[in-house]
């Protein structure tokens, strides 16, 4: 026997005499963990695990709104958050999870020590955070987690689709166990703030959200980059003191989901009526009822956005597209004459007015005089991109020119006839 094999018996043995340290019951520890952090050790035929859990009555409110106000929202209004129409189902069977990992990064090494869900049971809010106290306690975590997920229809995170879903997803497989996720809608609400209020906020995190939305300043929470190494400490010494600040920041991140939500929907519901949506969201909000259909809804969205520069120019080529779309040819026409007034997207209006008169209008004089200025706005263009102008634009107007040469001779010729 070696000397290392001879070190591994004797510590193997319990040697070390009187300095040694005790050894820990990994069953004490966990539940003095569930103590400190106000929760309960939980059994599962994987092991245990940490679970805490509160229940928000229904006049609950954060970031001043009452989280109840969830259930009164209607399916439409639904629809359009999720930006599908054939979006239908039981949102008392939504969940809202959000987890607390290892590392930013995510990939396969990447664990979820924390995953906090959120769902209504009546009118009250239960709030549950499943806890891994070491890497072997995941197979548990993840038993009870399935365990609950198989109750619901509707995943609601934020920016879930990019890291908290794929990550879980992968956790499972690793484990083999069944995906509970795939069998769920996935609800992104990162997705429906940037399609609301991605013009104006430079910054579209949950925390910039809550300061923008709600006036919801966090006190006494941890920074999401510094999670990571606050769990690694704890597997180190086993103090769980620092992990409470870690379970808040969780706790309030799922709250802050609900009324983000909340808040959304009702600046859907009513967005002339809000006192949140400012000019540059009217633009965000025309183009979001433009794709799900509700054009007259848009067009008001749009005539809103006309006040605020950063948008105008984007707003009036979108209403005047969907004015031209709507049939609602006077009203484009008045807009592209603006836009070719103030030089604002000069030379696509130009071009809009060329087209207007010549099929609709039949007035092959005035579309060419359009035409003409078009393309004298095409050259001004590429006097000041040079090489990076596309020459195709030019040609496309030349031809455009020589059709209606053409029909203008053509209509010139049939009239001697007639005379």
């Amino acid at each position: 026997m070696n000397l290392s094999e001879k070190l591994r018996a004797f510590i193997k043995k319990g040697g070390g005499g009187v300095n040694s340290p005790p050894k820990v019951n990994k069953a004490d520890e966990l539940r003095r963990t569930a103590e400190l952090l106000e929760g309960e050790v939980v059994s599962t035929p994987y092991g245990d695990h940490l679970l805490v859990g509160k229940t928000f009555s229904e006049d609950f409110c954060h970031g001043g709104v009452r989280l109840s106000s969830f259930l009164e929202i209607s399916g439409e209004t639904l629809k359009i958050v999720a930006k599908r129409d054939d979006f239908q189902h039981d949102w008392r069977k939504a969940v809202f999870v959000d987890t607390e990992t290892t590392g930013l990064a995510g990939g396969s090494g990447t664990y979820a020590f924390l995953v906090g869900v959120g769902y209504f049971e009546g009118h009250s809010f239960k709030l549950e955070q499943y806890f891994m106290d070491d890497f072997d306690g995941e197979p548990a975590l993840l038993y009870s987690l399935k365990k609950l997920l198989g109750d619901f229809e509707i995943l609601v995170s934020f920016n879930g689709k990019a890291y908290d879903g794929p990550l879980l997803s992968a956790r499972f497989l690793i484990n083999r166990m069944e995906n509970p996720l795939e069998l769920m809608e996935h609800l992104d609400l990162f997705h429906g703030a940037r399609r609301i209020f991605g013009e104006r906020l430079e910054s579209l995190s949950l925390s910039s959200l809550e300061q923008n939305l709600f006036r919801l300043e966090r006190e006494g929470d941890v920074p999401g980059f510094e999670i990571p190494s606050i769990y690694f400490g704890y597997l180190k010494d086993r103090n769980p003191l620092p992990l409470k600040p870690v379970f808040y920041h969780n706790r309030l991140d799922i709250l802050s989901m609900v009324s983000l939500l909340v808040t959304m929907a009702r600046v859907l519901e009513d967005p002339f009526g809000s006192s949140l949506c400012k000019a540059q969201d009217f633009y965000c909000l025309g183009r979001l009822y433009e794709d799900m259909g509700m054009w007259e809804k848009s067009m008001r969205c749009y005539q809103e956005a006309l006040c605020s520069p950063p948008v105008r120019d984007k707003a009036l080529r979108r209403l005047s597209l969907l004015c031209k779309r709507a049939g609602k040819w006077k009203e484009a026409e008045r807009l592209w004459i603006r836009m070719a007034k103030e030089g604002i997207n000069r030379q696509f209006a130009l071009i809009e007015l060329a087209k207007f008169y010549e099929h609709k209008l039949k007035d092959y004089e005035k579309a060419a005089m359009a035409a003409r200025e078009a393309l004298d706005a095409a050259w001004e263009k590429k006097r000041l991109l040079g090489n990076l102008f596309d020459p195709s634009e030019v040609e496309e107007i030349r031809r455009r020119l020589e059709r209606l040469h053409f029909k203008m001779s053509k209509g010139s010729e049939e009239q001697v006839r007639m005379v």
